[in-house]
């Protein structure tokens, strides 16, 4: 065999199939890390890879760029449908990937037609070429598919900070400048040998940029699994705190039942001596001592109720004024977690502002059902403006790297919930929309 054919064969045989592989696998990785509602016997998806992988073969030896977009479209449609979930909502996603991928591909092949062109770049033979294109788009068509499905899964709140999401571009960057590095090189000699290597060298560097997006999906769980932990630690401790005060409250109702004789007794003497008003005073007091030792009831929602309560005591202790009204809803369809994130640092917020406007402190909480949404709206007084930064408000205390604003915001995304905020120079508004 030639020594040309050798390359000939990498080119237009080998890689297409590596490639192939490669970015369905890709696609298929995508689907399987978005939110799924359906799950599949393991053969079945294999089935559906090879069938994915021949019937994109197929299409591309035809030479109709018209015929390799519909294949492509209805591919990834079928197969995320049936194979991963169902819903209209991801059935729109999976058209809009598919459609931007198409759109990615034709805007990466152009733009290298461009460069190549222009660029003063020399390739000894078209097999050169095509290795070099082939590589370099499914490199970028790579990196788009990973974007995208850090974009759609913004909604689960899982956290890539900007440099580990910069570290990733990395190897796709090294990638690139390796394979057109080693095809320069081997354009002044190629055998079998060095065929065989190359082909060795772009599985490797596939295989290099797949471990890579594993270790950043791994990281991101990880970041993500913090965070819950922080979460966890958080309503632990509120739950702590409420039987904790139960207990004393019990303590402080028995020392009263003790007295309650004398209580009594001393109540009648007054009113036989006629001391009608130290008497109704005494009673008042006892009314005082009784209602302190009472558990509000906000609702029937143990943790919010929970929540509540710890926050009540606060307030109280600042003497902060609070209007809260709750009409008669069911948040059952939220997480516990997730309402622990988003009542007990909403209200730490509020609270943490109406502690420094020292005249008029207020803190007015309203929560209601309307038609089919959940309806949060919180006003609290404050002494000047929240700090700006990014678009994003910046909290105020020291070393604080709490989950503010932004987890709320991420953790409504989960049930398609809203986060509106305004604010004027004494007041601050929050309002959350969650429908039910």
């Amino acid at each position: 065999m030639e020594i040309n054919s050798y390359i000939d064969v990498v080119a237009y045989l080998i890689l297409p199939i590596i490639g192939s592989l490669f970015i369905v696998y890709a696609c298929f990785d995508f689907m399987k890390k978005v939110d799924r509602n359906i799950y599949r016997k393991k053969m079945i998806y294999i089935f559906a890879f090879i069938l994915f992988n021949i019937a994109l073969l197929f299409s591309a030896s035809s030479g109709s760029v018209l015929v390799n977009m519909i294949t492509f479209l209805s591919g990834i449609l079928l197969i995320g449908y049936f194979l991963y979930n169902d819903s209209k909502l991801y059935l729109l996603y999976y058209c809009i990937f598919a459609l931007c991928f198409l759109f990615v591909d034709l805007l990466v092949s152009f733009f290298i037609s461009f460069v190549i062109s222009y660029g003063g770049f020399y390739f000894s033979s078209l097999a050169y070429l095509q290795i070099t294109v082939v590589f370099l788009i499914r490199i970028l068509e790579y990196v788009y598919i990973k974007l995208f499905t850090n974009f759609i899964n913004r909604r689960e709140a899982k956290i890539i900070s900007k440099i580990q999401s910069f570290t990733f571009l990395v190897i796709p960057l090294f990638s690139v400048i390796y394979i057109m590095t080693l095809v320069f090189l081997l354009q002044i000699y190629t055998g079998f040998v060095e065929s065989i290597l190359l082909v060795v060298n772009v599985v490797l560097i596939l295989i290099l940029n797949i471990y890579v997006t594993h270790i950043f999906d791994t990281v991101s769980k990880n970041n993500t699994l913090q965070n819950e932990v922080k979460l966890y630690h958080q309503q632990s401790e509120l739950q702590h705190k409420y039987y904790d005060n139960l207990e004393n409250k019990y303590k402080e109702s028995r020392k009263l039942i003790h007295d309650v004789r004398n209580h009594l007794q001393s109540i009648e003497r007054l009113y036989e001596n006629k001391e009608e008003y130290l008497a109704k005073k005494y009673t008042n007091d006892i009314h005082l001592m009784l209602n302190e030792l009472n558990q509000k009831y906000y609702t029937s929602n143990r943790i919010l109720n929970i929540i509540l309560n710890d926050k009540y005591h606060i307030i109280k202790n600042a003497n902060i004024y609070f209007d809260c009204k709750i009409g008669e809803l069911n948040l059952d369809f939220i997480r516990e977690i997730d309402i622990t994130t988003i009542f007990s640092n909403i209200l730490d917020n509020s609270i943490e502002a109406a502690k420094k406007a020292e005249d008029n402190s207020y803190i007015k909480f309203h929560l209601n059902k309307f038609n089919d949404f959940i309806v949060i709206n919180i006003v609290n007084s404050m002494k000047e403006k929240p700090i700006m930064k990014n678009k994003k408000i910046k909290s105020t205390k020291a070393d604080h790297d709490g989950l503010g604003l932004e987890n709320i915001r991420k953790t409504l995304e989960k049930y398609e919930g809203s986060l509106v905020i305004d604010f004027d120079e004494h007041e601050f508004k929050v309002n959350i929309v969650i429908p039910n």
